[in-house]
Formats: C-alpha cells, structure tokens, sequence
C-alpha cells in the first residue's frame, strides 16, 4: 500500500490539494468505479471536476456521488449543476433529527488499483484551495493488497445503507428534491437576485465578520463603471473573498457568451435582463478599482477582453511578460532541440499546456490587429528571439483548417499518453483512433502517401512529432527498432548463459535450470534459422555480439 499526505493552506509553495488529485483520479485508466460521500458542495467545487466527471461516466461503471444538505452548506446551484449534467446523486439527510451528514470521502475501485481519499475537503473552493485542509491519500492492489482490501470493505459496510440505498434517508437527486429543500431553508443559493451576501460559511465554520461583506452595490452606473455608495477611497478595504473565487468561472463563461451575443464592446449596462451577470461585473469592476483583483482572475479578464480600468498598461505588460517567461520554459522543457517555437493549440482543456496555446493563438491574432491590445514591436522582437511560429509556410499551417486542428488535438492526445510513465518506449495500440493516426504519420514520414504524387508528412509536423517520440525513447524507423532491441536483448540473455553454462554440469540441473537452459538454446536455434533471411542490419547486430549464424562465413 502507497500512502500519501495531501494538505494545503499552510504552506502556500505546496500545491497539493485534494481538487486536482480528484481530477487526475478520475482521468486515471486504473479505475472503473467511484464513491463519492461529502457533506458540502458548491458550484467551484462541482465546476473544476466537470469535465474529468463527465469523462469519467463514459469510461467507468458508475460514478456515484452521496452529498448533505445539513447546516446549509450546500448550494441549490451546486445541486442544479450536478442534476443537469446527469451525474448520479443522492442526497442523505434526516430531517427529524439534529444529526450533521459530515464525510469526506472518495473511493477509486479499479480491478487492479484502488484509491481512498479521506480527509477533511468538502466539494467546495474553499476545501479545495483556500481553507488549511489534510487528506490522505491510500493507494493498493485491489486484489492482492490485504491491508487495503479490509480498508475498502470496512468503508463499504459501514456506508452500506447509502450504497444499496436501503436507508430510509437516502434520496435520488431531482428537481423536486431540490426546491423542497430549497423551500425549507436547507440550501443556500450563491447567485440570488435577493442574496446580496455571500453564503458566509462551508456550513461547518463559525459564521464570521465577513457574512456582513456586501457582495455587490445595489447602485448602478452608466453600466461601464460601478457606482459606489462612497467616493473612491485608496485606503478602503475591500478585499477578495472565497465566494468570489466560487461564482468567478461560472459568471465568464456567461459574461463571454453575453459579450458575443449582447454587446461585443463588453460593459454589462443596468438595461440588461441578466441582472445576476450584472451585479457580478459589478463586483468585478470595485475589486479591480481597488487593486484587489488577484493575477490568476485579471488574466482570464484579459483573455476575454473585459473591458478593464484606464492605467493597466503596466500591469498588463507585466502579465505579458509572465506568460513570454512560461512559453521560454515550455521551449527549455519541450522543444529545446527544435529551431523554431510553436504551442500546439487544441480544445482540450485538460491539456497541460492548452492555457499556453490558447495565450500564443491570441498573440497571433493581436499580431493581425484583430485582438486588442495593439501589438508592438517590442512583442515582436520578443518572439522572434525564439523564433516563433505565427504563420507556418507553404500552406502547411496547425489549427489553420479543421484537418488541422484535428492533428494538433491528436498531438496532444499522444502527448498525455505518454504522461503515463509505463507508455515509455510504447506506441498506442493499433487498433484505437490515436494508434492509426500515429501510424499514418510514420508512414508519411517513412513512405510518404499512398497517392500517385507522393505527400511526405510536413516538416513543422515532423519535427513536433519527432520531438514528442526521441524524448519517450521512439524512432521513427518504430518497426526496425523493435526488432533491432529484442535482438540485443536476446543477445544480453545469450550471453548471460554463457557465462553460466560454463560453470555447470548438465546431468546435476534443477527442473528450473533445465527449463532455463532449453529455452535459451531454443532462442538460440530460432535466431540463427532466421537469419536466412535476415538484412545485413540484423546481421551485423549478431557480428558484434560474437553470435555465430549460420553461413556467416560464406
């Protein structure tokens, strides 16, 4: 059994936490079933793990999740969220009695692997990130993991009522459930036209002095700048806070579609039906009127060009500079052999590198002058010192076409195959979509296509491509040097036994040395029949080794 300690909130260089060890568990090809019992949820919570989720149900057997409604720790968005994608929920709750549904656990069962998570993380922003949390992480053989097989069993009797859904308070999710619960005062909603706070707490902490922090005013502009109860102050305190971490992603994907559909210049103005969207630019606009909008948000506002306050240029250029320094270290770490730069983009969020992508596909487009800010030469000159790859010649672009954008999500694809560490020196199996494509592109590089004028694969391909497989030990002669290694590991073995038969006496062999020797000697006979037909590669491989075959010296 492998035990991990996951916490975060202590120290803010550690960037563990229970949110992304979920993500990538339910990415995992290890597991096919999953058991989730957490007392809180809110929309951060369910908003991060969305996409992995919704994989995850197609892959796995069930994905299955028990959540409470107690203490009024639990959003009716939240809810909403996980009833409309269609994710398997029950809701445990005992409404005569004064009891808290309080665990947070999540159980990975594969049958070979299995994860535990046990700690002390609701499904909320805030058990994710911002609070002092500490979970454990416990991962064994399902099968020959002793230890851990008790541990899984102890787990799923003691929650044996909620699995088999015996228990009399256990309830399937439903919109019904919901506004019962909604009406009884179980569920707090985070974006309420007539919940100008916050919910101040998990549902588990004391209700603190920031429940009296207004979420928004109640004022409104012209609908380009807020309109504060008081004149603008540099001393005031106005400060960020959990929930507006919670509602942030949820409200710019709205704000992006309200842009594209309403009013491409961006202000949300008071004469809009979308008053929720409009209290949350609000908000957003006195949190950058006081400094107080962290980096991570400002740069998504960027990247959806929010309409942002006069005197950002500074810090807009800084943002820049960040981003030139991530892209020089993906091409430190990525394509360092390379002699030119270029981020694949793709739609694949989960994608290590798809913010990256999308950053240098804007860069482009502000290069065009379709994007704001103006581009300068000083950016220019920046990328060219990398030569960067805005336009790829000869027609042959990346992301230019759908043909294209196919082949750089196929990129990427191959790129988190090989994040698994046991794919090293590994090609994906011929018979999956990823496997065919792979082979298609060896043999446009090899062969070149099968039409009367012969299309060899481009060269920003090959080098991307090429790229990708020297770094996870693969050459593009993929075919020759899998039989070029099984020889040479042959040989080690051959001579191994050599070493060995020459200190044995055959008549005085174990059954497991007589096994050993005769398939050895088989391997042996094999090889040196082959080698008839054997190109003159093979031949030499067997030469240097002092293996000797048959007609060698002819």
């Amino acid at each position: 059994m492998k035990i991990d300690f996951i916490g975060h909130g202590l120290n803010i260089n550690n960037k563990l936490n229970v949110g992304d060890q979920l993500d990538i568990s339910f990415k995992s090809q290890h597991f096919d079933n999953f058991l989730g019992f957490v007392a809180f949820v809110a929309i951060s919570g369910v908003s991060k793990l969305l996409p992995s989720i919704l994989r995850a149900k197609e892959k796995f057997k069930s994905v299955t999740f028990f959540v409470g409604v107690d203490n009024k720790g639990t959003s009716k968005e939240a809810l909403e969220m996980l009833l409309e994608n269609e994710i398997e929920t029950y809701i445990f709750h005992k409404s005569e009695e004064q009891i808290t549904y309080h665990p947070k656990l999540f159980v990975f069962e594969g049958e070979s692997h299995s994860r535990i998570l046990l700690g002390s993380s609701n499904l909320t922003y805030s058990g994710f990130l911002n609070n002092i949390e500490a979970t454990v992480q416990l991962d064994f053989r399902t099968k020959t993991d002793s230890q851990g097989k008790k541990i899984l069993s102890e787990i799923k009797q003691y929650f044996s009522g909620l699995i088999d859904k015996t228990d009399k308070n256990v309830f399937r999710l439903s919109s019904e459930l919901i506004e019962k619960y909604n009406n009884e005062g179980l569920l707090y909603s985070q974006f309420s036209k007539d919940n100008k706070e916050f919910q101040p707490n998990d549902g588990e902490n004391a209700k603190d002095e920031t429940s009296n922090i207004p979420f928004y005013n109640e004022e409104f502009g012209n609908g380009m700048e807020p309109n504060v109860k008081e004149p603008f102050d540099k001393n005031r305190s106005i400060k960020i806070i959990a929930k507006d971490y919670e509602v942030f992603e949820y409200f710019l994907e709205r704000y992006k579609i309200y842009r594209r559909d309403v009013r491409n210049t961006g202000a949300v103005n008071k004469e809009t039906d979308d008053y929720e969207l409009l209290i949350w630019y609000q908000r957003v606009k006195e949190l950058l009127r006081y400094d107080a909008l962290p980096e991570d948000l400002i740069l998504q506002l960027i990247d959806v060009d929010f309409p942002l306050q006069n005197g950002w240029d500074g810090l807009i250029k800084k943002f820049w500079e960040d981003r030139f320094s991530e892209l020089l270290m993906f091409k430190e770490n990525e394509q360092k052999d390379l002699n030119f730069t270029y981020v694949t983009q793709t739609k694949n969020k989960e994608s290590k590198y798809y913010s990256l992508g999308a950053w240098c596909a804007r860069q482009k487009l502000r290069r065009k002058g379709v994007k704001t800010p103006i581009w300068t030469d000083y950016e220019e000159q920046k990328m060219k010192s990398i030569n960067y790859l805005f336009e790829i010649p000869d027609g042959l672009g990346l992301g230019a076409k759908p043909k294209d954008n196919n082949w750089a999500n196929n990129l990427v694809e191959l790129e988190e195959y090989y994040d698994n560490v046991e794919n090293f020196k590994t090609i994906p199996n011929q018979k999956t979509k990823l496997g065919r494509w792979v082979n298609d592109q060896i043999s446009l590089k090899l062969t070149g296509s099968r039409t009367k004028n012969k299309i060899f694969l481009n060269p920003i391909r090959e080098a991307l491509l090429g790229d990708l497989f020297s770094k996870n030990g693969i050459e593009w002669k993929w075919q020759e040097q899998k039989e070029r290694e099984a020889i040479i590991e042959g040989l080690s073995k051959w001579q191994e036994w050599k070493v060995w038969h020459e200190k044995i006496e055959v008549n005085k062999l174990s059954d497991t040395e007589k096994k050993y020797n005769k398939e050895i000697q088989q391997w042996a006979s094999q090889i040196r029949f082959r080698t008839k037909k054997w190109e003159q590669w093979k031949l030499d491989i067997l030469i240097k080794a002092g293996f000797q075959y048959a007609n060698q010296n002819e």
